[in-house]
């Protein structure tokens, strides 16, 4: 007859989410190839894919908020700031005034 051992027990890390909460925000990530710096074109490119992708939910949803974060780089790969601020709040839509001011 064998000698019974306790069993051991794997100690458990925190459980891996299989599918994010309704409450979580959808994460868009650009990436080049490889971890590439992107380009303006292939950035505008991404972009582009990201609408197009969004387009099917047009009618049913909005975006409370987005925002995107962009560490820009010189030929050198030192960071460069486009505004003083460091910021830019654009907002995509006309007032009725703007409408009818032609």
């Amino acid at each position: 007859m064998k000698p019974s051992f306790p069993k051991k027990h794997s100690r458990s890390t925190s459980p891996r989410r299989s599918s994010a909460s309704f409450s979580d925000p959808l994460k868009i990530k650009l990436a080049g190839k490889d971890d590439a710096p992107l380009s303006m074109s292939q950035l505008r490119d991404g972009l582009y894919e990201t609408v197009r992708r969004l387009l099917p939910y047009d009618k049913h949803y909005r975006v409370k908020r987005a925002a995107i974060y962009l560490t820009v780089i010189d030929e050198n790969g030192q960071p460069v700031q486009l505004s003083p601020s460091g910021e830019w709040t654009i907002y995509p839509y006309l007032c009725a005034a703007e409408d009818f001011d032609t």
